[in-house]
């Protein structure tokens, strides 16, 4: 939409009004104009080079003025040399200069200074200057509120012209041909064209693009739209994650990003997260699979230096019931604007070996422009476990017992079989319920200020988070956090800066001992003895309350983003960082906690300070210009980061008592148990160029040169890069009449990546005290910790990708689909030596192959779009194949067979199982290669994997003021059905260990057809194989309905008279069922053993994410 600027008058009603109206508007015009000309020529500039040409100099004076000059090269040579003071003077001055002596003048209208004859200084003469050298095209670009629009993009297709608008969204275009149309876009908005006939000054106003091809997307070191991408990208936004209750940001992305699969270690507060981007890397590495997180354009790096390389904050300290602590639960979801997950080669390998396993891109919200506003959003509301494992009550676990003593021809006794003979024979205790069937409280509350003007912007955001856990007692975590992002932009555009700086302090207080493993424990073993003393048969479950561990985090985050445009289409720019986190725990175990029949039995507080400082700077130089009838844009910049990681663990023994057991230094004995200092440093220089034909054929190269500290002088480098293309085929002619077909873009990329997560200076050797009881002659010795390999070298990763992106009914459908291939060499690994060097291994490379392939789908349909309702869907699915391609280095490792190429790296072989024996009970196996016997080397098999894939289904309904979201996540493999029945080496009933209800399908006298063996309380052979055989694997898929949000969002005429702009209620849910073929878990996605890390922790039995429901309000004011 398009208008000339006029000042609107009102009518006089008299003739007399009239006349002074003329008289006023008549002065008005000369004042203003005097004045306008005044501050034109009393301008300060200085020139920077006393010898130059016309166009140099008129280049800088529009630098600094912001005026365009335009003349006749006819009469004014644009090279002529010439020589101009350099001092500060002013634009007159300077063109009077220049023009002396020269028969010319300038005149000045519109922000444009005319050079023409003095006699022929008319509007004549500047028509037909426009003529000659094209006309100019100025004004402003704004929104449909009427705010200006900078970096606002105006191009004439098939010239060298275009120009950018500045933060107050003007512009100048100058030499555009008569007739030419002018394409004016910006990131988000629809894109208009402007035929241009005359020199004018208009008003261009765009409107939003809803389309979600127009979208800004997050690149690496920069940003473009799903329409132009080149990469494999998969996103969310803040209000998908604003809608979970979640306490990670990282966990919102959980069934909603397809080649995304995010699991948690367990359900308690600041739990460790895993991620996998497009299927685990090979188990072979213990370069670990970590992605990059880049917060802000600023790369976020933990990696701590263990084997395998893992983000965890404790790494050198107790592990307490939450297990790994994930460093971004200490990030407050709702500092979230977004998430960008970059998947292929064309996407990460600008970030050289750190984007191996993928990047994740984080942005935080930012001010905006406009009045300060105030939001405030608070939520309270419980968790409880959804799910426990089905147990045998008192009568049939003591059938069992007896079952087992029966068929052992054994005699319980107190000794023996208290259960049976002295314990209670009718108490019947749910030990899940008693220990973790508590309610977890959960509360939070954020409040956020923002605010700004066109050249300032801030925003300030509190927040504060309390859990409770399902253990009861006083467990919990409390969490507080503030972020501060300010943004400035200067008057002229050309200078911007960004930073942001963020706190948080997280305290937890946990037990030692993750209470969901007491889910075994005899229904009738009786906590306290006749006496009230606490029954010490076993361990007293009570005494893992005593246990306890208190982790006190903080963690500072500052990000600087710094840009100059140096010309209209040079700009440089720097991204810096530092980030330090720290984490402090205290475990204790008093003595009160342990058997007092023990022979030793001593308070003991084991005390862990672990802390990671990062240092990173990035300078950057991007450049853009249009080359025929496309737009080039090159960047190049370098990398210089450096990370210190200390880690310290001491144990202190002797306290005078166990109230004074909180400090270490009240210990009467300390020792070092654990001291890892580490420096890693980093450089890289990348660069990538990206060629836009038109809109229609794109291509994008990247490519980074890594140094690494630890490699060795001749392996320190490393080279890596991509290429990357796209055709948006519905741009061409040919296209132009399938109207149901709005968008189709085939993209296709190959790259190399590289990883070097591993411990520091392994290519040197490293000495260690062999400890103060070995000496030579009363000095210390030293002894070899590791065994040098100069050789060692960066491990590759090359990523194949092709994609198709489809729009239906304009875009109403929208359909994606990803054939990827990522192919694993020189995998870094500790491998196999003689012991009699020293050590049993050495990090090397090793010589072998690992596939990851599959295929991605992701499906958004706009099912109804109405007035008063509209329903959305999205659906993702990832496939999955892991196949060992070859391992010519198969004798270097200790536990090689345990690969077998064709299989994937994770492969677990079994035992056939073949049921129990009739007569005997005992369990029987099938002998593969018929020798007589069952052995380990023989008569394995590779367990049926299937065909993985895993997915999500997303539904969004409105009404009115009303909104339903939900999400479904379902995951397909295999893996082990029953995790009670895992490490059963010993039949059931031998020990006071209580069973899941599947062994009450065991054989017995009256059921000799049942799958399970028998009880029995003595050890047999035959069962030595059970656990590691297939009677126990099968499909372990479920289904999950992870999340829900109910929200309404109350009318503007109830909230105004309150001074509220927006206020909404909502409930929302989390991990509220599961359907799933293993009912003997307490949730599948965080307990999957015998399947590869990411997939789930591997851990048996842990804590699940909890069953979460919250209730909250969101108001604006």
């Amino acid at each position: 939409m398009l208008k000339k600027r006029k000042i609107d008058h009102r009518r006089f009603q008299s003739k007399l009004g009239t006349r002074l109206r003329k008289v006023c508007l008549f002065t008005l015009f000369g004042t203003s104009s005097l004045f306008y000309i005044d501050q034109l020529h009393a301008q300060q500039v200085k020139v920077t080079q006393q010898q130059t040409t016309i166009d140099q100099l008129f280049t800088e004076l529009k630098e600094q003025t912001g005026y365009s000059f335009l003349w006749d090269n006819t009469l004014l040579n644009g090279n002529k040399p010439i020589r101009i003071p350099q001092k500060n003077t002013t634009l007159n001055e300077i063109l009077n200069e220049v023009l002396k002596n020269s028969g010319l003048e300038y005149k000045i209208k519109n922000k444009i200074v005319y050079i023409t004859p003095i006699s022929e200084g008319n509007s004549k003469t500047l028509v037909n200057l426009n003529q000659k050298q094209g006309f100019v095209l100025s004004g402003i670009v704004t929104d449909k509120n009427n705010r200006p629009l900078s970096s606002t993009s105006l191009v004439v297709p098939g010239t060298p012209y275009g120009a950018m608008t500045d933060t107050s969204g003007h512009f100048i275009l100058n030499n555009v041909p008569k007739g030419a149309t002018v394409i004016v876009s910006y990131l988000g908005y629809n894109e208009q064209s402007i035929v241009v006939n005359k020199t004018e000054d208009i008003h261009l106003t765009l409107q939003e693009n809803n389309s979600q091809l127009d979208e800004a997307v997050v690149i690496g070191y920069g940003r473009t739209t799903k329409r132009l991408n080149t990469g494999a990208v998969s996103s969310i936004t803040a209000d998908i994650i604003e809608k979970q209750p979640v306490d990670n940001p990282l966990l919102a992305m959980q069934g909603r990003l397809p080649g995304v699969q995010i699991t948690q270690d367990n359900g308690l507060p600041g739990a460790g997260v895993r991620i996998n981007i497009r299927g685990a890397n090979t188990t072979l590495s213990s370069g670990g699979t970590l992605p990059l997180y880049v917060i802000d354009g600023v790369p976020f790096t933990l990696f701590n230096g263990g084997t395998p390389a893992s983000d965890n904050l404790n790494a050198y300290g107790s592990t307490g019931a939450n297990g790994n602590i994930s460093p971004f639960s200490l990030i407050s979801p709702d500092d979230i604007l977004r998430i960008d997950v970059l998947k292929d080669a064309d996407a990460t390998a600008i970030y050289g070996s750190r984007g191996a396993n993928g990047v994740i891109l984080i942005t935080t919200k930012k001010g905006s422009v406009g009045r300060t506003t105030v939001n405030v959003n608070a939520f309270t509301g419980f968790g409880k476990v959804a799910h426990y494992i089905p147990m045998m009550n008192t009568q049939e676990y003591l059938a069992m017992r007896k079952e087992a003593y029966t068929n052992a021809n054994l005699t319980p006794t107190a000794t023996n079989a208290p259960d049976l003979t002295v314990w209670s024979q009718t108490q019947d205790t749910d030990w899940q319920k008693y220990f973790i069937g508590h309610t977890a409280r959960n509360s939070n509350v954020s409040a956020t200020v923002s605010g700004g003007d066109a050249t300032n912007t801030f925003l300030f955001t509190t927040d504060y988070r309390d859990q409770g856990t399902v253990y009861g007692n006083d467990f919990n975590a409390k969490t507080f956090s503030n972020r501060l992002n300010a943004g400035h932009k200067s008057a002229n555009g050309k200078f911007s800066i960004d930073a942001s700086v963020s706190y948080t302090y997280m305290k937890t207080f946990l037990p030692n001992t993750d209470l969901s493993t007491i889910y075994n424990l005899a229904p009738n073993y009786p906590i306290y003895n006749v006496d009230s003393t606490l029954n010490w048969t076993s361990t007293n479950p009570l005494s893992y309350y005593k246990k306890t561990t208190s982790n006190s985090s903080n963690n500072l985050i500052t990000n600087v983003n710094l840009s100059y445009k140096l010309l209209s289409n040079l700009t440089i720019k720097a991204n810096m960082g530092y980030t330090k986190t720290q984490l402090k725990q205290t475990s204790l175990n008093p003595a009160s906690s342990q058997n007092p029949q023990s022979s030793s039995v001593i308070s003991t507080l084991n005390y862990a300070d672990n802390s990671n400082e990062n240092y990173i700077v990035e300078p950057q130089v991007e450049y853009t210009t249009h080359i025929k009838k496309g737009r080039l844009s090159a960047l190049v910049g370098s990398t210089f980061q450096k990370n210190n990681t200390t880690g310290i663990s001491l144990v202190g023994t002797g306290f005078a008592s166990e109230s004074m057991m909180n400090i270490i230094g009240n210990a009467s004995t300390v020792r070092t148990s654990y001291n890892n200092i580490s420096v890693y440093k980093y450089n890289a220089f990348f660069g990538r160029l990206n060629y836009d034909w038109e809109g229609k054929y794109l291509v994008n190269a990247t490519f980074r040169r890594d140094g690494s500290s630890r490699f060795g002088s001749n392996h320190k480098f490393g080279n890596f890069g991509a290429l990357g293309a796209a055709w948006i085929i519905t741009q061409e002619k040919f296209m132009q009449n399938l109207t149901w077909l709005s968008f189709a873009k085939l993209r296709a990329s190959y790259g190399l990546t590289g990883n070097d997560q591993i411990p520091e200076f392994l290519y040197t050797a490293k000495y260690q005290s062999a400890g103060s009881s070995y000496s030579y002659g009363g000095d210390a010795t030293l002894i070899p910790s590791n065994f040098a390999n100069p050789d060692l070298k960066w491990e590759t990763m090359k990523k194949l990708d092709v994609g198709l992106e489809l729009g239906f009914l304009h875009d109403r459908i929208s359909f994606k689909t990803d054939y990827y291939r990522n192919r694993q060499s020189n995998i870094l690994t500790y491998i196999s030596i003689p012991s009699q060097i020293g050590t049993t291994s050495y990090m090397g490379n090793l010589n072998a192959l690992v596939q990851n392939k599959g295929f991605e789908f992701e499906l958004n349909t706009k099912n109804i779009i109405g007035r008063r309702f509209t329903w959305s869907t999205n659906i993702n699915l990832t496939t999955t194949n892991n196949k060992l391609l070859n391992f010519k280095d198969y004798d270097k490792l200790f536990n090689r067979t345990a690969y077998i190429i064709g299989q994937p790296v994770n492969a677990t072989q079994l035992y056939h199982y073949t049921g129990v024996n009739s007569q005997t009970g005992l369990p029987t196996y099938e002998d593969l290669n018929k020798d007589g016997s069952i052995t380990y080397a023989n008569d394995r098999y590779v367990a049926k994997y299937g065909k993985p894939y895993f997915g999500g289904i997303t539904n969004t309904l409105t009404y009115d003021n009303f909104e339903l979201d939900f999400t479904i996540q379902f995951v397909h493999r295999y893996g082990y059905t029953n995790p009670t029945l895992v490490t059963n080496y010993n039949p059931v009933g031998y020990s006071m260990t209580n069973q899941s209800t599947a062994e009450l399908n065991r054989w017995t006298q009256d059921n000799t057809s049942a799958y399970y063996p028998m009880a029995s309380a003595s050890y047999n052979s035959a069962f030595s194989y059970l656990g590691s055989s297939d009677y126990n694997w099968g499909n372990t898929s479920f289904v999950k309905f992870k999340n829900v949000n109910i929200s309404y969002n109350l009318p503007k005429s109830w909230v105004k008279k309150a001074n509220i702009s927006n206020l909404s209620v909502y409930i929302q849910g989390q991990n509220l069922y599961t359907w799933a073929k293993q009912k003997y878990v307490y949730d599948p996605e965080t307990t999957v053993p015998g399947t590869g890390s990411g997939i789930g922790t591997g851990t048996y039995i842990a804590l699940p994410q909890l069953r979460a429901i919250v209730f909250g309000i969101n108001c604006s004011f």
